[in-house]
């Protein structure tokens, strides 16, 4: 039977929704400066966000992009085996700080999702606060 998740995370940042969302669209490419652990590569297809090309990969997880809207939010259609769902990052300014939102909600099959998601939940949490901490301190520079 399968089984959902949903995991949200959401930190305030200063900064700018422009210069926030600059730094997400560049993980994964040679000119990121957010991604928190060089031993677990995060990738992603060269070139511009393009919804429908542009791919990612982390650990067992590859994920499509299926929307970006600039500066507001962008969204990964999760293509790994034994998972369906997206995670999402999402921007919004309140007053002088940014509110950046992760959120990861799949369905997990038996078998294979729920062996992908077992190993991979920790990784993912420690990924997103990692994320959330160096992106702090990127924008302090």
């Amino acid at each position: 039977m399968p089984s959902s998740i949903d995991v949200k995370y959401e930190r305030a940042f200063n900064g700018t929704t422009r210069r926030i969302y600059q730094l997400l669209s560049e993980m994964g490419t040679s000119g990121d400066a957010i991604w928190p652990f060089p031993s677990q590569p995060f990738m992603r297809s060269p070139g511009p966000l393009t919804p429908g090309t542009t791919e990612e990969w982390h650990g067992p997880i590859h994920a499509v992009l299926a929307e970006v809207e600039p500066e507001k939010r962008i969204v990964w259609k999760i293509d790994s085996p034994g998972v369906e769902g997206t995670h999402t990052f999402e921007l919004e300014q309140q007053g002088r700080r940014v509110v950046l939102r992760h959120r990861l909600t799949a369905t997990l099959s038996d078998t294979d999702g729920r062996v992908v998601w077992k190993r991979y939940e920790e990784p993912h949490e420690r990924a997103i606060e990692g994320l959330f901490d160096k992106l702090t301190r990127v924008l302090k520079r």
